[in-house]
């Protein structure tokens, strides 16, 4: 389990990804913003894709989203479960 947990982490960089993303940032701007190059913003996406378990920006989008108002802001460890041992964006049938 710990392996799982650890694996469940979003680093430093990508919750800053991920918070542009929830504003609606396309990549293209958030690498201007971040100053980072378009395709490092997607590997960060990717990688948030394989830790949270989503496997679209809109999904990745709600469990962003949902992290958020379960804790009141982005936290940098936020582990990846939905509480009943899977991952990814519970109640998403694509995810069963």
């Amino acid at each position: 389990m710990a392996l799982l947990e650890r694996l469940c982490r979003i680093s430093p960089a990508e919750t800053r990804v991920l918070q542009l993303l929830l504003v609606g940032a396309s990549n293209r701007a958030i690498a201007a913003q971040l100053r980072l190059s378009p395709r490092t913003v997607e590997s960060h996406v990717s990688a948030m894709f394989e830790k949270t378990g989503c496997s679209n920006r809109s999904q990745l989008l709600l469990w962003g989203l949902r992290q958020r108002s379960d804790r009141g802001s982005m936290h940098l460890d936020t582990a990846c479960s939905n509480g009943d041992g899977g991952v990814g964006v519970p109640g998403d049938s694509a995810q069963h």
